[in-house]
Protein backbone atom coordinates (compact mmCIF):
# COMPACT_ATOMS: atom_id res chain seq x y z
CA UNK A 1 0.00 0.00 0.00
CA UNK A 2 2.81 2.18 0.99
CA UNK A 3 4.25 1.98 -3.16
CA UNK A 4 0.94 2.83 -4.25
CA UNK A 5 0.40 6.07 -1.94
CA UNK A 6 4.55 7.12 -2.90
CA UNK A 7 3.64 6.66 -6.17
CA UNK A 8 0.67 8.91 -6.29
CA UNK A 9 2.31 11.71 -4.02
CA UNK A 10 5.73 11.52 -6.66
CA UNK A 11 3.28 11.78 -9.82
CA UNK A 12 1.07 14.43 -8.25
CA UNK A 13 4.54 16.43 -7.00
CA UNK A 14 5.45 15.97 -10.85
CA UNK A 15 2.00 16.64 -12.54
CA UNK A 16 2.75 20.30 -10.67
CA UNK A 17 6.28 20.67 -11.49
CA UNK A 18 5.83 20.15 -15.24
CA UNK A 19 2.56 22.60 -14.83
CA UNK A 20 4.53 25.48 -13.19
CA UNK A 21 7.12 24.92 -16.34
CA UNK A 22 4.49 25.35 -18.68
CA UNK A 23 3.16 28.34 -17.30
CA UNK A 24 6.54 30.00 -17.96
CA UNK A 25 6.94 28.03 -21.57
CA UNK A 26 3.88 29.28 -22.91
CA UNK A 27 3.21 32.82 -24.81
CA UNK A 28 -0.16 34.03 -23.85
CA UNK A 29 -2.08 34.54 -21.08
CA UNK A 30 -5.22 31.97 -22.00
CA UNK A 31 -2.69 29.04 -22.62
CA UNK A 32 -0.90 29.94 -19.54
CA UNK A 33 -4.01 29.64 -17.26
CA UNK A 34 -5.33 26.34 -18.86
CA UNK A 35 -2.00 25.13 -17.94
CA UNK A 36 -2.38 26.04 -14.41
CA UNK A 37 -5.86 24.96 -14.49
CA UNK A 38 -5.73 22.13 -15.72
CA UNK A 39 -2.60 20.24 -14.04
CA UNK A 40 -3.45 22.13 -10.92
CA UNK A 41 -6.28 20.18 -10.43
CA UNK A 42 -5.13 16.76 -11.34
CA UNK A 43 -2.12 17.34 -9.11
CA UNK A 44 -4.07 18.09 -5.97
CA UNK A 45 -6.13 15.12 -6.98
CA UNK A 46 -3.33 13.06 -6.79
CA UNK A 47 -1.62 14.42 -4.01
CA UNK A 48 -4.69 14.77 -1.64
CA UNK A 49 -6.06 11.05 -2.93
CA UNK A 50 -2.25 9.91 -1.60
CA UNK A 51 -2.53 11.38 1.65
CA UNK A 52 -6.25 10.34 2.17
CA UNK A 53 -4.58 6.50 1.31
CA UNK A 54 -2.06 7.23 4.01
CA UNK A 55 -4.48 8.10 6.86
CA UNK A 56 -7.22 5.83 6.28
CA UNK A 57 -10.54 6.40 7.03
CA UNK A 58 -10.65 9.05 9.64
CA UNK A 59 -11.48 12.36 10.39
CA UNK A 60 -8.20 13.58 8.74
CA UNK A 61 -8.82 11.91 5.16
CA UNK A 62 -12.80 13.68 5.38
CA UNK A 63 -10.91 16.93 5.81
CA UNK A 64 -9.07 16.34 2.75
CA UNK A 65 -11.60 15.22 0.85
CA UNK A 66 -13.84 18.20 2.08
CA UNK A 67 -10.53 20.44 0.90
CA UNK A 68 -10.56 18.99 -2.71
CA UNK A 69 -13.92 19.61 -3.24
CA UNK A 70 -13.74 23.44 -2.29
CA UNK A 71 -10.55 24.01 -4.07
CA UNK A 72 -12.36 21.81 -7.15
CA UNK A 73 -15.42 24.67 -6.64
CA UNK A 74 -12.85 27.55 -5.97
CA UNK A 75 -10.18 27.40 -8.32
CA UNK A 76 -12.45 26.05 -11.43
CA UNK A 77 -14.49 29.30 -10.79
CA UNK A 78 -11.40 31.51 -10.23
CA UNK A 79 -9.97 30.62 -13.41
CA UNK A 80 -13.25 30.85 -15.17
CA UNK A 81 -13.63 34.49 -14.06
CA UNK A 82 -9.79 35.52 -14.56
CA UNK A 83 -10.07 34.66 -17.62
CA UNK A 84 -13.52 36.32 -18.83
CA UNK A 85 -12.40 39.82 -17.47
CA UNK A 86 -9.05 38.97 -19.49
CA UNK A 87 -11.05 39.09 -22.78
CA UNK A 88 -13.93 41.57 -21.95
CA UNK A 89 -10.85 43.82 -20.72
CA UNK A 90 -8.58 42.58 -23.45
CA UNK A 91 -7.27 44.30 -26.74
CA UNK A 92 -5.55 41.57 -28.23
CA UNK A 93 -6.46 37.87 -28.33
CA UNK A 94 -4.73 36.75 -25.59
CA UNK A 95 -1.05 37.50 -26.69
CA UNK A 96 1.48 39.18 -24.11
CA UNK A 97 3.76 41.84 -25.31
Amino acid sequence: MSIIISILLIVGVIVALIGTIGCFRFDNFLARTHAASVVDTFATLLIILGLMLHYGFSLFSLKLLLILVFLYITGSTAIHALTQAFLKHSKTNGEVK
